[in-house]
């Protein structure tokens, strides 16, 4: 009996696994033809094709920003288009105060899930940019980040909802992050379907 029941309990902790792994997992958005993956990985398997930065760029928008998310991204989106224009995706490497880069991936043949992402977690809440929750999520509330100055980098930003949203919503399990460059940046806070 003691063994039927070890078996019993390891079976449905084993069906409940995927269901606590899955908070983790994102739909990519896809932008100008590339699947957009910032502070998460793909899921499909692919090959590095070529590298692009901010590094010696001189781009204008860019540098009337600060070096805020939106701009920093279109920028390498379009050096990527540049250098190979027929790659699926981008893994962005966001740094505040040094270069922010992006690896240009292109996903192998027959691979599913192309726009499905592992995303980063942070202080215990998983971070979805340009990006939405796979699994079924239930709203708690929206936090904005409250800079005083309009220019701030992406981690900094990142950082700082995370911050707002662990002091205002302390069971929050997900951050669903939007960007506005040169307005408002909010996030909704969220806890998932059990």
């Amino acid at each position: 009996m003691k063994i039927f029941l070890l078996l019993l309990s390891m079976v449905f902790l084993c069906c409940l696994e995927p269901t606590f792994s899955q908070n983790n997992l994102a739909i990519v958005n896809k932008i100008q033809g590339f699947y957009i993956f910032t502070d998460s990985q793909p899921l499909a398997e692919y090959e590095v094709v070529d590298y692009v930065s901010t590094e010696g760029n001189e781009d204008i928008d860019i540098a009337n920003t600060g070096r805020q998310y939106e701009p920093v991204r279109d920028y390498l989106i379009k050096e990527a288009t540049k250098k190979s224009y027929n790659a699926d995706g981008l893994i962005f490497n966001l740094v505040n105060g040094g270069t922010d880069k992006a690896v240009i991936i292109k996903f192998k043949e027959f691979s599913p899930n192309k726009n499905q992402a592992k995303v980063n977690q942070y202080r215990g809440v998983y971070v979805f940019v340009d990006s939405e929750p796979i699994k079924k999520t239930f709203y708690l509330g929206t936090v904005e980040s409250i800079l005083t100055f309009s220019t701030a980098h992406y981690t900094v930003i990142r950082d700082k909802l995370l911050k707002r949203c662990k002091s205002k919503m302390p069971f929050a399990k997900g951050l669903v992050i939007r960007l506005v460059s040169g307005g408002v940046d909010t996030a909704d806070a969220v806890r998932f379907e059990n």
